[in-house]
């Protein structure tokens, strides 16, 4: 069985839902969930969630080891690779690394390269400035 992409939207469906009421999802996000083993598929609109996620954050700042990707520092909040204003569709966990909030803030909504670039010119000033 197949999700139907034409859908609006895709019913979503879990045992821990407090209400019991669907939630409802876009059709990417539905098959994200399901292509990531986190659902099934139940009907073509429909899927069920087989696995209760810990929030987005957790996740990440748990596979980077709280390691900021970008210093190597101690980093408790999480980056969009590519800036939200870039794409208008759900966050996943390969889209996002764990970040410290200095990093985070100067690399606000550049793109990748460009923040790569301006912490290395400041490592190379750092660097320099320790060997004189």
């Amino acid at each position: 069985m197949k999700l139907d992409y034409k859908a609006d939207y895709i019913k979503v469906y879990a045992d821990w839902h407090s209400s019991g009421v669907p939630g409802k999802t876009f059709y990417e996000k539905a098959l994200y969930e399901v292509n990531k083993g986190y659902a099934e598929i139940i009907a073509p609109d429909a899927i069920k969630l087989t696995k209760k996620l810990p929030p987005l954050k957790e996740r990440v700042l748990k596979r980077d080891k709280n390691v900021c990707q970008y210093c190597g520092e101690y980093g408790n909040t999480i980056d969009h690779i590519i800036p939200q204003s870039e794409y208008k569709i759900f966050t996943t966990e390969e889209m996002t690394v764990c970040a410290c909030r200095r990093c985070n803030q100067l690399k606000s909504n550049k793109p990748m390269h460009v923040f790569i670039k301006e912490l290395m010119k400041e490592q190379m000033i750092k660097f320099i400035n320790e060997k004189l």
